[in-house]
């Protein structure tokens, strides 16, 4: 009879050891996931920033953690620039604590030193950093119908699928693999040069390695880019697929700022029918006469013999290059 009663009790008594581990384990690592995001905000306001969250209410036990985190304001330190949200949700897996997933469960405003305004909503926007130790090894952005509204200038763009990821590059210390996937976008208004594209890009798709990428997070007043820039930053496109109007091509490149701050680079794009998007590119209202005469000319050619190209963009000097005509000046990025 006592063997039977053991038998019995031997089980529930590991059922309740290991529901009382758990419990224990799950508030460990709410106490964790808390003391890491008020170690942030220390570290943020200690460095100059202001970070300011209202509340954060623990949700999603048993199964899941979830922090929601209510009225949420950044300040950067530098750049001039914040955002606010009045609710973003840090989602940790129990059994994958490494891993963290911040949603975002209202509208985003982000503000510019200019006085700018962007309002960022969508579906689904989800942001995940996956940590290896202290080391960083992989973070992301994900959208589902992704609108950005500057109140103060004219339309909105929206893409019905965003996804960004950015990666330590292994063969290079020091650098990031940055790639971006964007589907059925679009444009707020038209592209200057490339008016005739019109405002629908149906795809664009970009793999892109960022050398000295560690020195983007340092910045200097005015200057947000200014130390990756000295730095000898660049960007190396590996692979950039674009399907926009005229235009399907898969190409690469390679860029970053010269000294004024203006685009400094070079995309070569294999054409299969260039006359379309040299026709185009003639058309647009801000294109010198004489290289819209030139492009005209190119495009009728094409026409004729029925060739591919291969299109060469370049900027260097301030000055937008296509096909080695220069089409128009570039003011500096910021």
């Amino acid at each position: 009879m006592k063997s039977r009663n053991l038998l019995l009790i031997g089980p529930w008594t590991l059922f309740v050891v290991a529901a009382l581990g758990w419990v224990l384990y799950w508030n460990y690592l709410a106490n964790e996931a808390e003391r890491r995001v008020h170690a942030w905000q220390f570290e943020q306001n200690a460095g100059g920033a202001t970070v300011e969250i209202g509340e954060i209410v623990r949700h999603g036990f048993p199964v899941l953690l979830r922090l929601e985190m209510r009225n949420v304001r950044y300040v950067a330190a530098r750049g001039g620039w914040r955002a606010e949200t009045a609710r973003a949700d840090l989602n940790i897996d129990p059994l994958k604590p490494q891993h963290a997933i911040l949603e975002a469960k209202a509208p985003i405003s982000i503000a510019r030193a200019n006085g700018a305004t962007t309002n960022i909503r969508a579906d689904a926007l989800i942001a995940s950093v996956r940590t290896n130790g202290n080391a960083l090894a992989e973070a992301g952005i994900e959208a589902d119908n992704l609108v950005l509204d500057d109140p103060a200038e004219e339309g909105v763009l929206h893409a019905a699928k965003v996804v960004a990821t950015v990666r330590p590059d292994a063969r290079s210390s020091g650098d990031f693999q940055f790639s971006f996937d964007a589907q059925t976008i679009s444009l707020p208004r038209a592209v200057r040069s490339f008016e005739a594209f019109g405002l629908d890009v149906a795809r664009l798709r970009a793999l892109i390695v960022v050398t000295h990428g560690a020195l983007t997070t340092q910045s200097s007043p005015g200057d947000p880019l200014g130390p990756w820039r000295e730095g000898g930053g660049r960007m190396r496109f590996e692979a950039i697929e674009l399907n926009w109007g005229p235009l399907e091509t898969t190409g690469t490149g390679e860029g970053g700022l010269d000294a004024q701050r203006r685009l400094d680079g070079r995309l070569v794009l294999p054409v299969d029918r260039p006359a379309p998007v040299l026709t185009a590119i003639s058309n647009g209202p801000n294109i010198d006469n004489d290289a819209r005469r030139a492009l005209s000319l190119l495009a009728a050619d094409y026409v004729v013999t029925g060739n591919d190209i291969t299109l060469d963009i370049g900027a260097h000097d301030g000055v937008l290059r296509i096909e080695g005509l220069p089409v128009r000046a570039l003011p500096p990025v910021y």
